[in-house]
């Protein structure tokens, strides 16, 4: 009897120690972590929460993170995701960044560069350093501490068009979203437009491919956006940009390199609505 006292006495103090922990650790990490962030690009206020799963910024460590899709948009940047390496690729502008979760080393035009906070994945979302990623694409970046804002200078030859700034203001007119095969044609806004063929081409690097995508459109120097996701849900951001190919149609044409085991099982198009709001308006099964 005095033997299962004892037992049981142990067990309790091992639970009262156990909770004790994870509320300190919990309590340290609510309270090491802000998001009340607010980012401006040339002036403009980024907006998050317009669409399902869109966070905003956060304050983890004295350093700001960002969703990675959003902040590599603004800077003119196409994205993609390795989920085996746990690496976000962002090319663009004579730059190419290479940054790894959980890691605080980063690569820049192959230059190794060493990181304060990592990038993380936090309610599914894949955030990284505001500061490191926007420095090393040639952007000034201000912090006001006062009101909790970050402002984002970019430089002149990558400075974005009025309806490239992420959350312009506007009402969005979303159309009708309808799963289209490759080679089925989209109308919208004046725009005819299909993607006919999604190839990956061999390289001479094993350990990556070549991702070409082709297409065709009545509008003649017009941009798409398009998102290129395998089954797992890694996905693959790029520009398709409408060029000459005969007299009244033009050939879309998208190419990016993707990690070797990144296979296309669908795509999401988006485009540029009247008042300046990136919108998808298609969506292509393979």
């Amino acid at each position: 009897m005095k033997k299962a006292r004892i037992l049981t006495l142990y067990f309790l103090i091992y639970s009262f120690l156990l909770n004790v922990m994870f509320v300190t650790t919990t309590f340290h990490s609510i309270a090491s972590i802000s998001t009340n962030v607010k980012v401006y690009i040339d002036g403009e206020l980024m907006e998050f929460g317009l669409e399902a799963n869109d966070p905003g910024p956060y304050i983890k460590e004295g350093r700001t993170l960002i969703p990675f899709r959003r902040i590599f948009e603004a800077l003119d940047m196409n994205v993609s995701w390795d989920d085996k390496e746990r690496m976000v690729t962002a090319t663009g502008n004579d730059i190419e960044m290479k940054l790894y979760i959980g890691k605080t080393i980063a690569y820049v035009n192959s230059v190794e560069k060493t990181l304060d906070v990592p990038a993380e994945i936090a309610d599914g979302r894949t955030f990284v350093p505001l500061r490191f990623v926007s420095e090393n694409c040639g952007a000034e970046v201000k912090w006001d501490d006062s009101s909790k804002s970050v402002f984002i200078t970019l430089p002149k030859e990558i400075a974005l068009p009025d309806e490239d700034v992420p959350g312009a203001p506007g009402t969005i007119d979303k159309p009708v979203i309808e799963e289209k095969k490759l080679g089925e044609k989209v109308i919208y806004n004046g725009m005819t437009f299909s993607f006919d063929s999604v190839e990956l081409l061999d390289t001479p690097d094993v350990r990556e491919k070549k991702l070409r995508i082709k297409g065709t459109t009545n509008v003649k120097d017009s941009t798409l956006w398009l998102e290129v996701y395998d089954k797992y849900h890694a996905f693959v951001s790029v520009r398709a940009f409408a060029q000459s190919f005969h007299s009244d149609a033009y050939g879309f044409l998208a190419t990016l390199y993707v990690s070797s085991s990144f296979t296309p099982s669908y795509m999401y198009v988006y485009a540029d609505d009247d008042t300046g709001r990136r919108i998808k308006i298609a969506e292509y099964e393979f």
